[in-house]
């Protein structure tokens, strides 16, 4: 019994490093900006964007795999201290659930970011911005069953357990990422940009633990520690083939807590219909020693939809059948301009 009970208790404390290895990252991670970067925050010709991106991961080998839905907006509001400088802002949600206990990783934040013209034309940026906000830590501790609350007849007896309680039902707390980018145009068919973030700046405490049980002797709060810092570095560069094609290289190196991830990417663009501005997307990726992305996606217009799918390539690719997540994306950039005022012209005859 005591056996099972330490084997319970380390279970539990084991909860915040499976937080930390499952922090939220999408394979089209271009597709969700904020989520990436905070400085890719109001970085668009437009109004204002909306957008929203879902990730579906594991669901070949768990009952309950990981779901992760996110959804943001942001928008380019006002000039900055020169004329070709500008603020964006923004706000955005995610939340990251797997498990039979529903264990999730939500939050919702603010992001600014500002905009820095490098040259007179506007054709080198230097973008640098935050997020601020809360984020939540969650389980359902209704569907926590331990070894020692279950009596001679397999029936489990929730009062039984000396663990009862000894798990929180969430953990709140307020956090802070930090980004830049740089972004240029080096020809009329050609830019580039590659930015590096950082996530968790303050490295919030937090636990899933209590020192509250029914048993005589309940142990102090455990389980506290510091939330790992992740940090991202990304690139992409865009190019014009021709007059119908386009290719659009990318690469994300991520890590957190000695956890390493990998991502290259190459996506082609083939001009469909130029009077619609239906642009078809495919690409492929490579995960390291994780899998291949498969991508699709279509632009019509201002509006962009995007599909991932992972064929699993490491050691678990047995038990998924290679099957591993799959991603359904889209943002729109909604464009409202101010109609120009002619004022009109009154022609005076000569005589």
């Amino acid at each position: 019994m005591y056996s099972k009970r330490l084997l319970t208790l380390f279970s539990a404390l084991l909860l915040g490093s499976v937080l930390w290895a499952q922090d939220i990252h999408f394979t089209q991670y271009y597709m969700s900006p904020m989520t990436l970067n905070p400085a890719m925050t109001g970085r668009f010709e437009g109004t204002a964007r909306i957008g929203g991106i879902y990730r579906d991961q594991w669901s070949s080998v768990l009952n309950d795999p990981y779901r992760t839905p996110s959804a943001w907006v942001d928008a380019p509001i006002i000039r900055g201290f020169r004329k070709r400088d500008w603020i964006g802002v923004g706000f955005m949600l995610y939340q990251d659930k797997a498990g039979s206990a529903a264990l999730s990783h939500g939050a919702a934040k603010l992001g600014a970011t500002y905009h820095l013209a490098l040259d007179k034309n506007g054709s080198a940026v230097l973008s640098v911005g935050g997020h601020y906000g809360g984020e939540q830590r969650k389980i359902d501790i209704n569907r926590l069953q331990f070894g020692d609350g279950f009596n001679p007849s397999g029936d489990y007896i929730q009062t039984q357990s000396m663990d009862n309680g000894r798990v929180l039902g969430n953990a709140k707390y307020k956090d802070i990422d930090l980004g830049v980018v740089f972004s240029s145009r080096l020809n009329k068919k050609m830019d580039f940009n590659i930015g590096f973030s950082m996530f968790h700046i303050t490295r919030p405490n937090y636990s899933l633990l209590s020192g509250v049980g029914a048993g005589p002797n309940p142990a102090p709060q455990q389980g506290f520690s510091k939330l790992p810092r992740r940090s991202v570095f990304h690139g992409q560069f865009n190019m014009e083939l021709t007059d119908k094609w386009s290719f659009n290289p990318t690469f994300l190196f991520q890590t957190m807590n000695g956890n390493d991830e990998i991502i290259v990417q190459g996506m082609a663009g083939y001009l469909f219909n130029q009077e619609r501005g239906i642009v078809l997307n495919m690409g492929v990726g490579y995960r390291l020693s994780d899998a291949v992305n498969v991508l699709l996606g279509m632009k019509v217009k201002d509006l962009t939809v995007g599909l991932a799918y992972d064929i699993n390539t490491s050691g678990l690719r047995t038990a998924t059948n290679y099957r591993g997540g799959f991603e359904i994306a889209a943002n729109y950039i909604i464009k409202i301009y101010k109609p120009a005022v002619i004022r009109p012209k009154v022609l005076c005859p000569r005589f």
